[in-house]
C-alpha cells in the first residue's frame, strides 16, 4: 500500500484527522482540490491584514474541541479572551442577556419577559437533550406570550447553534449547547492568531509522518470486495489501507459514481440541509469602534465583531478588521435578487451602528455562502439523524466532518468527528486480521 490512511479533504475535519492519526505514527497522505487548506476555516493575508473565511471563534475555548484535538498531538493552542457579548437594540449596545443571572439584571426585558425567558432556559437544561431532538423550538415556546422572550430565543439559538429561525432549531441540539456552556468557565476563545494558528499547527502535524496534496480533487473511489481499493484524482491513484472522507457527506455518494452505496444512506447525504448566509468582511482605515466581544442584533438576527480588538495582530496597526455573518434560508442564498436586498439591509444595519464606517472602507470582501456549517441543526437533522462514522458495506471507509452525528455544530463537530474516527481508523489498522503490506 501507498500509504497506511487516506484522508479526502483539508478542513478542520481532514487536518485533525490526519494530524491524529500521524502523531500516531501512520503514513497519511492528505488530498484538497482546493489550492490552499483550511477549507471553511481557510485565511488570506491581504494588504497587511489576514482575512479569515468569514466570522471565527472557538466555544469554549481552552475546554473546547479544537484544544482537545491539540492536546492529543502534544500542541499548544493559546487563545485569547474577547469581551463581554453586547446586543444592538433599539439604538444602542447593551449587554446580551444570555445567562439567567443575566436575563435578571437586562433592562432589555420587562419582568414578566424575564421570567418567562429564565423558565425556558430552564426548561431546555433540564433533562436529556436528545428526548427533545424533534422538537422544534417554535413547538417547545408555543405558549409563550412574550415577544421579548421568542426575540432572546431566537438571538440565543441563532449564535449558539446558527438557527434562528425557531421553526428550524431544534429544541434538544439547542438544550445540548447550553447545558455545555453553562457548565464552561470560558464560553468562547479566539486562537491567538484567527484559523491560521490552528490550520498551520494541524498542518505540521501532518507533515511529519505524512503528505499533504493540494490542487488535488478527488474525483472516484473504486470498491473491490467491500473495500476502498483506490482513490482517484485527475492525475494520479492512490491506494491505502483505510480512507477518510472529510468532506461535506452531500457530496460522498459522487466519489463511489452514484452507486454502491446504500439508498438510505445517498438519500440521507443528499437531503442534509446546510446552514447558508452572507458573510462581510471589510478593511477600515481608522478605527470606527473599541468594541472586542460578540456584537449581536436581533431584528434580523446577525453577529459579528472587530477581530483586531480581539487580536491586534489581524490587522495593520491604526486600522481595523471586521467580520459579520447574517444567517439566511438556503434558498434566499440561492435568489440573487433575495441576496442582494439582505444584504443592502445587513450594510444599513452596520451603518446605523457605526456611524459613519463606510467612508473609511480600505476593502470589503462579501460573500454569500450556501454552506457555512454542514447542517442546519433542526428536528430530523440532529444527532440522531446525521451520518454515522461509518458505512457497513464498505470495510476500511471512514465519513468525517461537521455534516456527521458528532457532538456539537460546526468546527465543534468538525473536530469531535476527527477525535472519533481517528480512534476507529486505528482501531481498524491495528485489528488482528490486518496486516501493514
Amino acid at each position: 500500500m501507498d500509504y497506511d490512511v487516506i484522508v479526502i479533504g483539508g478542513g478542520y475535519a481532514g487536518l485533525s484527522a490526519g494530524a491524529l492519526l500521524s502523531h500516531k505514527g501512520y503514513r497519511v497522505l492528505l488530498l484538497e482540490k482546493s489550492r490552499n487548506i483550511g477549507g471553511r476555516a481557510g485565511y488570506q493575508e491581504r494588504d497587511g491584514y489576514t482575512v479569515e473565511y468569514g466570522l471565527h471563534a472557538n466555544r469554549f475555548a481552552g475546554d473546547g474541541a479544537a484544544a482537545a484535538v491539540f492536546r492529543r498531538i502534544g500542541r499548544d493552542l493559546e487563545f485569547i479572551s474577547p469581551g463581554e457579548p453586547e446586543l444592538w437594540r433599539e439604538g444602542s449596545f447593551q449587554p446580551l442577556p444570555n445567562n439567567v443571572g443575566k436575563i435578571f439584571k437586562s433592562p432589555l426585558l420587562p419582568f414578566s419577559a424575564k421570567l418567562s425567558a429564565a423558565r425556558y432556559l430552564v426548561k431546555l437544561v433540564i433533562g436529556n437533550p436528545s428526548r427533545k431532538y424533534q422538537l422544534s423550538m417554535e413547538e417547545l415556546t408555543s405558549g409563550c406570550k412574550s415577544p421579548e422572550t421568542l426575540e432572546l430565543m431566537r438571538v440565543l439559538s441563532g449564535i449558539g447553534i446558527i438557527a434562528p429561525d425557531l421553526r428550524h432549531s431544534s429544541a434538544g441540539e439547542f438544550a445540548a449547547f447550553l447545558k455545555k456552556a453553562l457548565r464552561a468557565k470560558v464560553k468562547v476563545g479566539y486562537p491567538k492568531g484567527g484559523t491560521r494558528a490552528i490550520v498551520e499547527g494541524l498542518r505540521e502535524e501532518v507533515e511529519k509522518n505524512g503528505q499533504i496534496m493540494t490542487s488535488s480533487k478527488v474525483n472516484r473511489l473504486m470498491l473491490k470486495k467491500g473495500v476502498v481499493s483506490q482513490v482517484k484524482t485527475d492525475a494520479a491513484s492512490y491506494s491505502s489501507r483505510a480512507v477518510i472522507s472529510a468532506i461535506p457527506v452531500q457530496e460522498v455518494p459522487d466519489l463511489f459514481g452514484g452507486k454502491d452505496l446504500p439508498i438510505k444512506f445517498v438519500k440521507s447525504a443528499r437531503e442534509l440541509v446546510p446552514t447558508a448566509g452572507i458573510s462581510l468582511d471589510v478593511g477600515l482605515k481608522e478605527k470606527v469602534s473599541d468594541k472586542d466581544g460578540l456584537l449581536v442584533t436581533s431584528e434580523p438576527v446577525t453577529m459579528g465583531q472587530f477581530t483586531s480588538n480581539i487580536d491586534p495582530s489581524m490587522a495593520p496597526e491604526g486600522k481595523q478588521l471586521l467580520s459579520w455573518y447574517y444567517p439566511l434560508p438556503l434558498p434566499w442564498v440561492k435568489n440573487q435578487e433575495k441576496a442582494r436586498q439582505e444584504e443592502e439591509r445587513l450594510r444599513d444595519l452596520l451603518g446605523k451602528m457605526f456611524p459613519g464606517i463606510w467612508e473609511v472602507v480600505e476593502w470589503e470582501r462579501p460573500m454569500r455562502l450556501s454552506m457555512v456549517d454542514g447542517f442546519l441543526p433542526r428536528p430530523g437533522q440532529t444527532g440522531e439523524d446525521r451520518p454515522d462514522f461509518v458505512i457497513p458495506s464498505i470495510d476500511n471507509f471512514f465519513l468525517c466532518g461537521d455534516t456527521t452525528r458528532a457532538e456539537g455544530t460546526g468546527g465543534d463537530t468538525a473536530f469531535n468527528s476527527a477525535i472519533h474516527v481517528s480512534r476507529l481508523v486505528d482501531e481498524y489498522l491495528e485489528g488482528p486480521a490486518k496486516d501493514s503490506d
